[in-house]
Order: structure tokens, then sequence, then C-alpha cells
């Protein structure tokens, strides 16, 4: 029996009036065993690899001086009254002057702030999936996407392969997936990407905005802008793709939607200040962040105040810039050093995949099932990975691992294949 199937099979036994409420969602919802259940088994280890943020390297935060002032000194009025529907007004403004100094300002909406990235996916989802909606993502990709759009919403989750035989992202996979897709459809471009690591070169880009642009469309291209500009070598596409879709785009076949935050960009984890941004202007956008709000409204009500505070705090520090700055050094010293430790694995049954941003790095398990090598890590070298079963990979987070340490994580990993 599997683990859903007791669950249910529970309820039924001892809940009768529980079960017979569930809907077709709570029928179906188990907790997977993922990143969270993975890295808790791993909490012992001596070097944990496995959940997607930037430590020390030993588990403790690296926050940077702006929020950490701001958090010192959150303004009463902010932290202890209901923040407005949407978000604190200064605060969606500060957003969207950020976005307008990084790159080429284009029509849009004025950012609604989310409970963190995955609220603003979720929101996304809530409004233009149903029941067998087509959603295209890559493959491998992020598991939680399965979660907010397949079992919450029932869509059809559509993968394309990204990396091709040469190891470089398929640009030809993504093209074909893509001229498949009729009716409404969800594109989500993930760049860089969790758990692929990965950015487009601006030559591979401009195929794929060609792509979707020419398209007929309806789409919604969802620029999932978690780790937007972390990326770590030359020749890469930087600005998030949905400033060229709404420049190029046609509004009467697609719509770019963008859901960054703090959480990555401001190394924020804690915090849950995320947003959403329609490539709209007008009364069009109007419209849609009023249908946002009310989605908000039947979930979470409004946002938290103190880290919409400390956000806008620390967006009108002068020192931000340099601090992130110094916060996107460290982790590409990491992925410099983790790419320098992963040539020692030639040779052997592991295989690491390209990477070149974010803070992610894929290594192919030959012949041997990689949750196995997962837990014998775990076991016999105090070492926590993610597996990725459906590639048979396990999945580095070097932005949780100290510099000093990298060379005896990838030693310890070598050691663990038979």
């Amino acid at each position: 029996m599997s683990k859903l199937e007791q669950l249910n099979a529970d309820l039924q036994g001892l809940a009768p009036a529980a079960w017979a409420c569930l809907s077709r969602i709570g029928r179906q919802a188990v907790t997977p065993q993922g990143i969270p259940a993975q890295s808790l088994e791993a909490r012992d280890c001596a070097y944990k690899a496995t959940m997607g943020q930037v430590t020390d390297g030993h588990g403790r935060a690296v926050p940077l001086p702006a929020l950490a002032r701001a958090l010192a000194g959150v303004d009463v009025e902010q932290a202890f009254l209901y923040s407005p529907q949407g978000g604190m007004p200064a605060l969606r403004r500060a957003w969207a002057e950020r976005l307008d100094a990084r790159d080429r300002p284009v029509r849009r909406s004025l950012p609604l702030v989310t409970n963190g990235l995955t609220h603003g996916v979720s929101l996304v989802a809530d409004l233009f999936c149903g029941p067998e909606t087509p959603v295209l993502v890559p493959f491998p990709t992020w598991g939680n996407y399965q979660t907010v759009f397949g079992l919450r919403r029932g869509a059809s989750l559509t993968p394309w392969r990204f990396f091709s035989d040469h190891g470089a992202l398929d640009v030809a996979a993504f093209e074909g997936a893509l001229a498949e897709l009729q009716g409404p459809a969800v594109v989500v471009l993930n760049f860089p990407g969790n758990p692929t690591g990965c950015a487009p070169t601006r030559a591979q880009w401009a195929r794929m905005h060609r792509a979707l642009v020419d398209h007929p469309g309806p789409l919604v291209a969802l620029c999932d802008d978690a780790y937007s500009g972390m990326v770590w070598e030359q020749g890469l596409q930087v600005q998030s793709p949905f400033h060229d879709l709404v420049r190029d785009g046609d509004s009467a076949r697609l719509l770019a939607v963008k859901v960054d935050g703090a959480t990555k960009e401001l190394g924020f984890f804690g915090g849950r200040v995320g947003f959403v941004t329609f490539g709209v202007d007008g009364a069009a956008a109007t419209a849609l962040e009023d249908k946002t709000r009310a989605v908000i409204r039947g979930t979470i009500s409004c946002l938290p105040g103190p880290s919409q505070a400390a956000v806008l705090a620390a967006l009108a520090d002068p020192e931000l810039p340099a601090q992130e700055q110094a916060f996107r050094d460290m982790l590409r010293a990491r992925y410099v050093a983790l790419k320098q430790a992963l040539l020692s694995l030639e040779g052997t049954r592991l295989r690491p995949r390209p990477f070149n941003a974010g803070f992610f790095a894929l290594v192919h398990v030959d012949g041997e099932d990689v949750d196995a090598v997962r837990r014998r890590l775990i076991e016999d070298h105090s070492v926590g990975l993610i597996a990725i079963p459906a590639v048979n990979a396990l999945r580095i987070a070097y932005g949780a691992i100290d510099i000093a340490d990298i060379d005896e994580l990838v030693r310890r990993l070598k050691a663990s294949v038979r």
C-alpha cells in the first residue's frame, strides 16, 4: 500500500466525515519525498548541500547588512497593522523602479507583492490554469511545478528535454514542444533554473524568443526569475525573458508574466517577499491586478508587514548595490571552485551536467540507483545532497557550501560510488 493509499484508508476508517468532505485535490495530496524531506534526513551531516538557499557553509545565514539593520528598526505601523491588499504601495513602487533601473523599461503593471515566489507562481496557476491546461516545463524541472500546476489545478505538464545529447541546452527540443501546443497554454521560463543551474546563451535565447513571439497562441509566458541575474559566465542571457517578450510580443497572442523577489536576489530566504508583474499596462493591468488581489484575498488575505518593511528599507539603503555585488561574488567564487573540483570525476560513473548560473549543479549517476547513492552519502560520508530520480542525478546546492569545503565534498561524493 502506498503512502497516499494509507493516508486515505486511515481517514476513511477513523474520520469518515473528513474523508467525505475532501476535494479532488485533498484526496490526491500527499507530501512527496522531495527536497524538504531529503534535507531533513541529512540534517546531521557535516556537509549539507541540500536546501536551495545561501548559507555561510555551516548552516548559518549570510544576511546583507542592509536587511539586518532594517529588521532592527521596523516601523511599528508596518509591523503590527495589516498590509494593504497586494502589498505596501511604497514597496511596489520601489521594486518597479528596481526593474526599470536594471533593464530597459517596458509596458507593465505595478508589481504586486506575493508571499514568496511559489505563491506568485501559484497565483498565475490560479488565474490561467484549469484541468488539462498544457504547461510547458523543462525536464528536469523544479518538482514543485507538479504540485502547483498539476495537483492543485489539474493542469497537464508537458516536458521538453533541457539537455541535448551533447550536454548543451536543447533549443530544438524547446522549439518542437512549443510548436505542438494548441489553444491556451502556459510556458514556464526558469532561467537560471532549479535544478539545472543553467542559463541560455544570448544566441540560444534569441531562438527561443523568436519561437515564442511567432507562436499563434494564445500563450502565457511565465518568467520564473527566482535567480535573476545570477549568471557566472560571459555570453549568457542576463536579462529576464520578460522584457524581450513584452517588447516584441503581440498582446493578442502572448501575455508575459514576471515572478521574482527578494528571496534569492537579496538572500532573504525567510522573508517570503516576492512579486508578480504582468506585461500589460492601462486598463488591462488594472483588471489583472484586481483579479490577482481577489485570489490573494481568498487564500492568505494579505501579506506580512515586517518582511515587506525590511525589503523596502533595504532598497532605499545606498550601500545595497555593493552588498549585492559582494553576495554574488561569493556565489561566483563557489561556482568556480565547484566547477574545478568536479573535473576530478572524469572517468568515474559520476557525470556532471553543464551548469553556468544560479547555485545548483547536477551530477548524473551511471549504473546505480541515485537514491541509494544519496543515502550512502548520508550514512557513510556525512554528505547531504538531493536525489532527482527522474534523471538519476544528484543536485548540489553549492550556495550552501563554504568554498573551503567544496573539494572535500566532491572527494566524498567520488568515494560514495561503488
